[in-house]
C-alpha cells in the first residue's frame, strides 16, 4: 500500500463533506466483502427450523457453517398493531427480533433466547451471543407481495418505487451491549473478524427470512401461490433509515473513518494509476458497467433525492462520459487529449461533472481491484488508543496543527453562523440531536463534536504560551485542551481522520457524512427525508442462500434493474 501513497487523493478532497455526499457502495463495501468470504471459503447455510404460522408469526432458525465454526441465526416474529409499530429507537416492540449466536440451538436454548431477544435493550444476552437485531414489516409492501403471490402473480415493480423491500431493519446491537460478545476476543483469521461482518451476515439472513415469510404467508392463503422467482428472486432488499447518530460516530471514531476512507481510496488509486491500451479488455468491462449504471439510474425518476443529484440527472452525466470513453477506444483521445491513463482521466472527467458522477465512476473503476481485496480488508481493523506526547514543545505542537489542521482556518468562530448548533443526546428519544445555541436546553451536556473549534482554541492559546514550554507543562494550566492535544498528535497524522467541516455551523449538512458511512455498509437508493436523516435500501438484487454454492454471489448487484416482466412467477 505504501507504493500508492503518492497516488491517493488529497485529504481536503476525500474528507470534504460535499465529496462524501457522492459516495456509493463498492466491491469493498461490507456486504460485498462478507459475501465473497462466504463463497470463497465454502460457507454452508441452511434453514433448519421454520415454525411460522399462517399470519407469519413464530420462530425460525438458520444454521451457518463458516469454515470450522458453527453459528445460528434465530428469529422471532410477531404481528404488532399499527399504532405500536415504529422504527424509532424508543420503540418497545417489533415485528421481528433476531440473534446471531455461536453454535447450534436446541429447544432449551431456543426457549431462553425467546425470553430475552424480543426484549432487545431490556433483555440480557447469554454467552456466545454476537448480534441482536430487530425489524418491522412494511405493511404496505409485505401485504401487497403476499396478496399478489397468493393470486399466482408476481408483484409489479412500479408499486415499490425506488425502495424494494419487505421489512425495515431498525438496529443491530453488538460488542458488549446487552451482554453481547466483546469483539476484542475475536482473533485475526476468524470468519467474523473483519469489522461489521457479523452485522452484514445477520442483515443478509434477516432479508432471507423476509422472503421465506412472505412466500409462506402467501401459500397459507393459496397452496398454489406463486413464489418470488425469475427477476423477483433477488430484487427485494431490506429497508433502513438513519438519523443524526451516525455523525457523532464518525467524529468520535476518526481512526475508523480513516480506515473506511482508505478502503475506498486505495483500490481507486491503484486502478487510476494504471496505463491502459485501447485494446485492454478491462476498458470494455468499464463501458459495460457504465451502461448498466446509466440504465439503472434512468429508471429512478420516482425517487426524491434532493439535495443529492437525481438518478436521471446522474444518468445523463454518465452518458457523456461513456461516449468519451468509447471515442478513446477508437482514437486514444479522451475529452480532446491523448492519454494512456484513461481511468485517471475518466475519474477526473467525472469529478468535473459532479460529486455524484465522481462517486459513481469511482465505484465502477473499483470493480477492477480484485487483487486488492485482502489489502483493503487489512486496513479495517484499527487501533483507537491515543497517547499524549507531553515532552514536545508548544512551538512543535503549534507547527503540527498548522501542518495537519490548516483547514480549520476556513471557519470564523467569531461569527454567529459558525456556532449556530450544538449536538446532544435526547433523554426522551435516546438519540443524538442538533439544537440551537442559546435557545435550546442541553448545552451543558453537548457532544464534543466541535473539532474545528476545539483545535482553533488550542492553537490560539499555544500562540500565547512560551514556545519552548513542554506540552505537559502547558496542560497543567490548560487541562481542557488535553483531549484536543491527544487528537492532534494521533489523528492529525492520519490522511483521512478528520471530516473537513464545522459541525456547529449553519451550513453543515449531516446527510453527506451519513451517506459516506452508509455506502461503506453497501446501502443504496439514498432518499433524504430532511437535512438530518434519509431512507436507504440494502441488498436489493443481492444473492440468496442458494447462490453461495453456484458462484453467482459476487456480481455487481448494485445496478439491478427493476423487473420488467408482467405477471411472471418463474
Amino acid at each position: 500500500m505504501e507504493s500508492l501513497e503518492g497516488q491517493l487523493r488529497p485529504s481536503n478532497s476525500v474528507m470534504d463533506p460535499v465529496d462524501m455526499g457522492g459516495a456509493r457502495s463498492t466491491r469493498h463495501s461490507f456486504m460485498r466483502t462478507m459475501m465473497r468470504r462466504a463463497v470463497k471459503n465454502g460457507w454452508i447455510i441452511q434453514r433448519t427450523a421454520f415454525n411460522i404460522d399462517d399470519a407469519g408469526c413464530g420462530s425460525a432458525i438458520y444454521e451457518i457453517h463458516a469454515e470450522s465454526l458453527h453459528f445460528s441465526f434465530v428469529a422471532f416474529s410477531q404481528k404488532l398493531s399499527e399504532e405500536d409499530r415504529t422504527d424509532r429507537v424508543i420503540a418497545k416492540g417489533w415485528d421481528l427480533t433476531a440473534a446471531l449466536v455461536e453454535g447450534p440451538v436446541d429447544a432449551e436454548k431456543l426457549e431462553r433466547l425467546a425470553a430475552q431477544v424480543p426484549l432487545q435493550e431490556n433483555g440480557r444476552a447469554e454467552t456466545g451471543s454476537i448480534i441482536w437485531t430487530r425489524a418491522n414489516r412494511s405493511e404496505r409492501f409485505f401485504n401487497y407481495v403476499a396478496d399478489r403471490l397468493a393470486q399466482g402473480l408476481a408483484p409489479e415493480a412500479d408499486k415499490f418505487g425506488g425502495s424494494p423491500y419487505l421489512i425495515r431493519s431498525t438496529a443491530f446491537y453488538s460488542n458488549g451491549k446487552c451482554g453481547l460478545a466483546d469483539y476484542e476476543g475475536i482473533e485475526d483469521g476468524h470468519p467474523l473478524a473483519t469489522p461489521f461482518r457479523a452485522h452484514m451476515l445477520t442483515a443478509w439472513l434477516l432479508r432471507e427470512l423476509s422472503y421465506d415469510m412472505v412466500e409462506h404467508v402467501a401459500a397459507a392463503r393459496n397452496p398454489d401461490a406463486a413464489k418470488l422467482e425469475g427477476p423477483w428472486r433477488r430484487y427485494l432488499g431490506m429497508g433502513n433509515a438513519t438519523g443524526l447518530g451516525m455523525v457523532p460516530y464518525a467524529i468520535n471514531h476518526p481512526e475508523v473513518i480513516n480506515s473506511w476512507a482508505l478502503a475506498r481510496e486505495v483500490p481507486l488509486a491503484a486502478v487510476t494509476a494504471r496505463t491502459v491500451e485501447i485494446t485492454d479488455p478491462s476498458v470494455g468491462r468499464i463501458i459495460d458497467l457504465m451502461d448498466q449504471a446509466i440504465t439503472y439510474l434512468a429508471e429512478q425518476d420516482d425517487i426524491i433525492t434532493a439535495p443529492f443529484t437525481s438518478g436521471p440527472e446522474l444518468s445523463a452525466q454518465l452518458s457523456v462520459l461513456v461516449e468519451q470513453l468509447r471515442e478513446w477506444t477508437e482514437t486514444g483521445i479522451f475529452a480532446g487529449y491523448e492519454t494512456t491513463h484513461i481511468f485517471r482521466e475518466l475519474h477526473n472527467g467525472a469529478g468535473a461533472q459532479s460529486p455524484a458522477a465522481r462517486g459513481m465512476v469511482a465505484t465502477i473503476l473499483t470493480e477492477l481491484s480484485e487483487d486488492l481485496d485482502d489489502v483493503v480488508e487489512s486496513v479495517l481493523r484499527c487501533d483507537e488508543s491515543r497517547r499524549v506526547t507531553a515532552g514536545i514543545s508548544c512551538a512543535e505542537l503549534a507547527a503540527d496543527i498548522d501542518a495537519s489542521y490548516s483547514w480549520i482556518g476556513a471557519f470564523d468562530f467569531a461569527s454567529p453562523g459558525s456556532q449556530k448548533h450544538f449536538w446532544f443526546s435526547s433523554i426522551n428519544n435516546e438519540e443524538p440531536r442538533r439544537a440551537l445555541q442559546g435557545m435550546d436546553a442541553g448545552e451543558a451536556v453537548q457532544h464534543p463534536v466541535d473539532i474545528a473549534r476545539a483545535v482553533a482554541a488550542l492553537r490560539a492559546e499555544l500562540a500565547e504560551a512560551e514556545p519552548t514550554m513542554d506540552v505537559g507543562e502547558f496542560l497543567l494550566t490548560h487541562p481542557r485542551h488535553r483531549a484536543t492535544v491527544g487528537r492532534v498528535q494521533n489523528i492529525g497524522k492520519l490522511p483521512y481522520g478528520e471530516v473537513r467541516d464545522n459541525l456547529l455551523g449553519a451550513e453543515f449538512l449531516p446527510l453527506n457524512v451519513q451517506r459516506f458511512q452508509l455506502a461503506l455498509y453497501g446501502m443504496e437508493n439514498f432518499t433524504p427525508q430532511s437535512t438530518d436523516w434519509l431512507r436507504v435500501t440494502l441488498m436489493a438484487g443481492a444473492p440468496r442462500i442458494a447462490d453461495l454454492a453456484n458462484g453467482t454471489a459476487d456480481d455487481a448487484w448494485m445496478f439491478t434493474r427493476r423487473p420488467q416482466e408482467k405477471n411472471h412467477h418463474g
